[in-house]
């Protein structure tokens, strides 16, 4: 008998501590996940159908050269091919990152990445130059 008493009282400890740590991991990875992606909603259909009706998308231009100030930066982005303009538009206009772009440009997203920094760098080796 007091053998299974130990037993029990050994399986509710294991039980309690397993409930006990499994919760604060729970609590630690969410916070993790809220501080990373703060703009983020739920997939929850009134948060969504309400942000749509404030969220006016004709009042932000949809590509980056719109919202270019500079003129020899406005040159050099000119200069680069379609495709790394649409890649940067999309990246800080819109702010997709590098795999939501490859969903829409259907590619992959080490390609997406690549033509980014290619562009960005040519951008900077533009400025310099000029």
């Amino acid at each position: 008998m007091k053998k299974n008493e130990d037993i029990n009282r050994r399986f509710i400890a294991y039980m309690a501590n397993l409930i006990y740590y499994n919760s604060i991991n729970y609590d630690k990875k969410r916070r993790m996940k809220d501080n990373r992606f703060p703009l983020m909603l739920d997939n929850n259909e009134n948060q969504e159908s309400a942000l749509l009706t404030v969220f006016d998308s004709e009042s932000v231009p949809p590509n980056l050269k719109d919202h270019i100030t500079d003129q020899l930066l406005h040159q050099a982005y000119e200069s680069l091919p379609a495709q790394q303009q649409m890649i940067l538009s999309f990246a800080y206009v819109q702010k997709l990152n590098d795999k939501e772009i490859a969903k829409i440009l259907g590619g992959s997203q080490q390609n997406i990445s690549k033509h980014r920094l290619k562009a960005l760098a040519k951008l900077r080796w533009l400025i310099t130059k000029g």
